[in-house]
């Protein structure tokens, strides 16, 4: 994935060729080859207003680029004012050094500057930084602020409010399924939850339930949901893509809804999303837990990870879709901090009535179900004959019935309850 932010020659390129298969996207012809591959006109719409930001987005961080290599750096400087490392950055594009230059100046190889620049000198001394900073004439200074406490509490990350109930409970868990390890002498289970917890919020923030119109989440609810998502961080970082993201295609989308058909289709979902540059994980849920999904991005790789709360084959295909539209439609809305969504709740959210109607879309088109008798049909066999037809499994359908007629005792044999964990677990 392309940054929205430039910083060298090579992102730059990147940069240029995504902007320009963007524009193409948006091209009536290319809207009717997304037809022609299965793609519901919906979801193309859906997905053509995400591009369109995209290509507005990537041309003012060229221009910006292109500015700082001219020597005007103020609109990087004002984007990542508070971020030492960047000030390094942005002092090498406005000197006219290329990565190569500074590591040469520096007696230094440049996949060195190139890591360096990575983590935006996250990880360099503070003696290295001075000599970087002296290299690139940037001038260091410091001051005592009033709200300094403040602010470090902010960096260190705030950990949500708890009881000691729910840390026990949340703590048992994490012991018992290996998230953290047993305490040695001097230490406490409690305390390592804790800071296991708070390395993530360091990292990415706080996590947020983003499906607005819920009711209020209890304490331990809060601090189950963020020990959860350490936990899925913990996972990706061992996580290995076969493929790169781009966020311009959509057209393997049907490619994926079709894996439903088939016996052991939810088993080769983690794949094809890792063919497509997107990390699949799967952290089962657990008590005080209200999370179906989530969405999220680390260093730029989009990530879905997956509950299995409810264990049906209905509930884990929309979970999934809904996710993932989050990926393609709102990386610019906060994927970045994530969205972690309880489907059961419904409220009057536009970004997550987007990924629902997104979600829906993939699974069965919209212009195809409006017309189709199985909406209103009483007999499975109808159902399933529909099913047949689109090639997705039945229990998809099935669950879209019962939830459009807000009905849950109406088939309640026929959306694959206990089919869905033992396939993941499998992985």
């Amino acid at each position: 994935m392309v940054s929205a932010v430039i910083l060298n020659e090579r992102d730059a390129r990147k940069a240029k060729g995504t902007l320009e298969r963007a524009k193409q996207k948006l091209s009536s012809s290319a809207i009717l080859e997304a037809a022609r591959l299965g793609v519901s006109p919906t979801v193309v719409e859906r997905h053509q207003k995400a591009v369109a930001g995209m290509v507005d987005e990537l041309a003012l961080a060229l221009a910006s680029y292109e500015n700082a290599k001219a020597g005007d750096y103020s609109s990087l400087i004002e984007k990542w004012r508070g971020e030492p490392g960047m000030t390094l950055v942005i002092a090498r594009i406005a000197r006219g050094m290329s990565q190569a230059a500074l590591a040469e100046r520096l007696g230094l190889k440049e996949q060195q500057i190139q890591r360096y620049e990575a983590d935006r000198y996250r990880s360099i001394s503070l003696s290295n930084y001075r000599k970087f900073a002296a290299a690139l004439g940037v001038e260091i200074r410091a001051a005592i602020r009033e709200d300094a406490v403040a602010s470090f509490r902010m960096e260190v990350g705030t950990l949500p409010a708890y009881d000691a109930a729910s840390l026990r409970r949340v703590m048992k868990h994490a012991l018992a399924q290996g998230w953290i390890s047993p305490p040695a002498a001097g230490e406490t289970a409690e305390s390592m939850l804790i800071d296991y917890v708070r390395d993530s919020i360091s990292r990415l923030g706080a996590p947020t339930l983003l499906r607005t119109g819920m009711t209020s989440l209890s304490l331990d609810d809060d601090l189950a949901l963020s020990a959860w998502r350490a936990r899925v961080i913990q996972k990706f970082e061992s996580v290995k893509l076969c493929g790169q993201f781009d966020a311009v295609d959509i057209s393997w989308l049907p490619s994926l809804v079709a894996l439903s058909r088939h016996e052991d289709g939810i088993s080769r979902v983690s794949q094809m999303l890792s063919d497509h540059g997107i990390a699949f994980i799967y952290e089962p849920h657990f008590t005080g837990l209200r999370v179906d999904g989530a969405a999220l991005q680390i260093d730029g790789v989009p990530i879905v990870a997956m509950s299995a709360r409810h264990d049906r084959i209905d509930n884990f295909w929309f979970t999934l879709m809904h996710e993932i539209a989050h990926v393609y439609l709102h990386q610019r809305m906060g994927l970045e901090t994530g969205f972690y969504d309880d489907l059961d709740e419904s409220g009057n959210d536009q970004v997550e009535d987007e990924a629902d109607e997104f979600a829906s879309s993939t699974l069965i088109p919209a212009e195809v179900w409006n017309r189709s008798p199985a909406r209103i049909s009483k007999d499975h066999i109808a159902i399933d004959r529909f099913a047949e037809n689109l090639g997705i499994h039945p229990a998809i359908v099935f669950g879209r019935v019962r939830k459009e007629r807000n009905n849950y005792k109406i088939f309640h044999d026929r959306v694959g309850l206990g089919c869905v964990r033992n396939q993941l677990n499998q992985d």
